[in-house]
């Protein structure tokens, strides 16, 4: 009796494995929800159109791509937290929103600690700073003294707070002893058509965004937020270069998952986002465009969230105090 419990429990167990491995074998069977934090035609926005359009082709499964903006990216955090872990429901994620948004917003829908499995990393794309082409002020230095000399006298526009410019702006204003007026959107595009129109002074764009509004003179581009220039706008200098700060920041952007994703399906993920980062459809889009290629891993993805928490709780002492 005992030993036919015993050969009944192993069957039981031994048929639960392979039903397990086959669902995961059978990873996607249907279509995946790519849920992205802001509104359609900012930088994260093209970026998960252009890696969903790519994921579609390499799993053979549609990857149907759905904006949820709102609060710094918590909106669409809160609902992928609460979806089910079986990865048909992926979070596009921006550095903001696993490191900026713990320390600004008292309350989250979300833990970025606990709730998620970071599967890998899109591009890392830098900002260009700009103002209206009518503005008078002709350069970072002349934008530095006019804020310097008023509180609150010069506006900046954003995708909210724990956005991409949002940090950007936040570390320039840190480095330089400024304060100027936020003015957040929903969007990066919504972002930069206030500049267009002169709602308010000065933002930050993504490099990718930016391109065609420098080349049709939408905008007068005063440095970019990275390192070094630009290989598509070699014109435009650096804040280091332009300012003499060391001004760097911009969208680092990547898949999440549902915490409790099995392994093997995160893997499946993580291998498809690495062939389509590597693709002709990503290079000539994205990373040709002023986005940079990053270490498409699991391991450095986790690394890097680590490291962006850490700068930013350093950043923001008193927010996350």
């Amino acid at each position: 009796m005992i030993r036919t419990s015993r050969r009944l429990a192993t069957v039981c167990v031994v048929a639960l494995l392979a039903a397990a491995s086959a669902h995961s074998q059978e990873y996607p069977a249907q279509p995946i929800r790519l849920i992205v934090p802001f509104g359609a035609g900012g930088v994260t926005d093209v970026t998960a159109r252009v890696f969903a359009e790519g994921l579609s082709r390499e799993l053979d499964r549609p990857v149907v791509v759905e904006n949820r903006p709102g609060a710094g990216g918590g909106i669409a955090a809160g609902l992928v937290a609460k979806a089910r872990a079986d990865g048909y429901t992926l979070l596009v994620v921006t550095n903001g929103m696993f490191a900026v948004n713990p320390l600004i917003y008292p309350r989250l829908a979300y833990d970025p600690k606990k709730d998620f499995t970071y599967v890998a990393m899109l591009a890392n794309t830098p900002t260009i700073l700009a103002v209206h082409p009518d503005s008078p002020y002709r350069s970072l230095p002349e934008l530095i003294k006019a804020a310097l000399a008023e509180k609150d006298k010069l506006s900046f526009s954003t995708a909210g707070e724990g956005s991409d410019n949002y940090q950007v702006l936040q570390i320039l204003q840190q480095a330089t002893g400024t304060q100027m007026l936020h003015v957040p959107y929903k969007s990066g595009s919504e972002s930069l058509t206030a500049v267009i129109t002169r709602t308010v002074d000065t933002t930050a764009i993504s490099a990718v965004t930016a391109v065609s509004f420098v080349e049709s003179k939408q905008i007068r581009p005063f440095a970019v937020t990275s390192a070094r220039r630009l290989s598509n706008l070699p014109q435009i200098p650096t804040v280091l270069e332009a300012l003499g700060k060391p001004v760097e920041g911009g969208s680092l952007s990547g898949i999440a998952a549902p915490a409790g994703t099995p392994a093997d399906v995160v893997k499946r993920l993580n291998k498809a986002i690495a062939t389509v980062a590597a693709s002709p459809l990503v290079q000539e889009k994205i990373y040709a465009k002023g986005s940079e290629p990053v270490d498409p891993s699991q391991a450095a993805f986790e690394q890097r969230v680590r490291a962006e928490q850490a700068r930013w709780a350093a950043l923001l002492p008193s927010a996350a105090r």
